[in-house]
């Protein structure tokens, strides 16, 4: 495996307990040292815990949990979340890292993670990679009160799994992977679906093959794991091994758009049946289709998954392959409406989802067809970028349809929060 090795100075830096660390900081209190949870406590007891503090996460609790299920805590803090202030926390982060690097060496995986690269710095900077980590996590908890934590390795892959598997667990937020490594840290991890990439799903279907721990996909055949999996068994393989070759400062290809489905879900707030789910799912199908016109994308596929309240636990994840690909509302709506008149059995729904996927870039053409109103659809594309074009100038909660309004309606409410929030 050594020629598919490279040898970079890559960062991978993790806020820790973001959203609490930065509830902690507005308050003058160490993460470390205080119980705070954030959660929406006005939304009622199956409100969702979106992060807990560094101090509680030490304690055992889970980073994502609902109100009921809260233990009992002494002095705790509950936060009421406030995404704008968390997007202008994680704006000035980003501006520590761009003081160390420059924009085609940082990438921001998400809102509380992101990768650097230090190669091309080392004569820059005359200091090793390890103590440039330190410095980095000093600066962000001096200048914004939330603590970090950083793995290094020599590729994106070993950076991410010195972070996850080391660097979360040190007293001092630092850890380094290397390739001698792998075997010793890397090969016994299990479950499966602890190693980044993996997916509970992806896990199943390994653990089918007899491979249950990292170290088993390792001394897989590479052929065979390529015939079950396709392109990504090749890179299950490779990362087993701790390889990998992406490059941040890669130029991003547009025309192999990495959105491999649009879509929303929604946990309700209380028991909904039909007719109010069919608001919801028109609601959702709205939603959707707007988002692949953004995208300049058709989806062939429409998903949709139901999970029903405690009384009736259950529900169900089926999908839907339309003839021809679409980002009409409608074709969306009817195989929607499709797969629940098949699968719904008139239990009480809390949760719902609708995905569309397989995408592909918009036509410029439209496929003629007996079987379809053409005239109807011309009317709704001319139609939807009309309200596009409002909602774009105005505001989501511009334009909306009447039954939003209703009690079931939830798309008027949704249209004023931020990161589904209310600040």
């Amino acid at each position: 495996m050594e020629e598919y090795r490279i040898f970079r100075d890559i960062l991978c830096v993790d806020l820790r307990g973001f959203y609490a660390s930065v509830e902690c900081a507005a308050r003058g209190l160490d993460p470390y040292e205080t119980a705070l949870i954030v959660a929406d406590e006005s939304r009622g007891k199956g409100s969702i815990v979106l992060a807990v503090s560094p101090f509680l996460k030490a304690q055992g609790l889970p980073g994502r949990f609902r109100l009921y299920e809260l233990p009992k805590i002494d002095n705790l803090i509950i936060a009421r979340p406030r995404m704008r202030k968390y997007l202008e926390v994680a704006q000035a982060v980003n501006k520590i890292y761009l003081s160390y690097v420059a924009p085609e060496d940082l990438h921001i995986y998400s809102v509380d993670e992101a990768f650097l690269d230090f190669t091309a710095y080392k004569s820059y900077y005359q200091e090793d990679i390890f103590s440039l980590a330190g410095r980095i996590i000093r600066d962000i908890r001096d200048k914004t009160g939330v603590p970090a934590a950083a793995g290094i390795g020599k590729n994106l892959l070993l950076a991410k799994l010195a972070l996850d598997l080391k660097a979360k667990k040190s007293d001092s937020g630092l850890a380094m992977m290397d390739y001698d490594d792998v075997e010793k840290d890397l090969w016994p991890l299990s479950p499966l679906a602890k190693m980044w990439g993996i997916g509970p799903g992806m896990e199943r279907r390994l653990n089918a093959l007899g491979l249950f721990t990292v170290g088993d996909i390792a001394r897989y055949d590479k052929k065979k794991l390529k015939r079950f999996f396709g392109v990504k068994g090749s890179e299950l393989f490779f990362h087993a091994h701790g390889i990998d070759q992406s490059m941040i400062s890669e130029p991003i290809d547009h025309s192999r758009s990495p959105i491999k489905s649009v879509g929303l879900g929604q946990t309700l707030f209380r028991d909904y049946t039909a007719p109010d789910i069919f608001t919801l799912i028109l609601e959702m199908t709205d939603d959707t289709a707007e988002r692949l016109r953004f995208l300049q994308k058709e989806a062939k596929t429409i998903h949709l998954s139901v999970s029903y309240s405690k009384v009736a636990p259950g529900g169900f994840s089926r999908q839907l392959t339309l003839d021809a690909p679409t980002d009409s509302a409608e074709d969306i709506r009817r195989a929607c409406l499709t797969l629940f008149e098949r699968h719904y059995d008139d239990a009480p729904v809390r949760k719902i989802a609708i995905r569309a996927g397989n995408l592909s870039k918009k036509r410029p053409f439209t496929q003629l067809s007996f079987f379809q109103d053409h005239v109807r659809k011309e009317r709704e594309k001319r139609l939807m970028e009309t309200l596009d074009s409002v909602r774009k100038r105005f505001g989501k909660a511009a334009v909306l349809r009447l039954s939003s309004c209703f009690d079931a309606g939830t798309a008027k409410r949704r249209a004023n929060l931020v990161g589904g929030h209310r600040e």
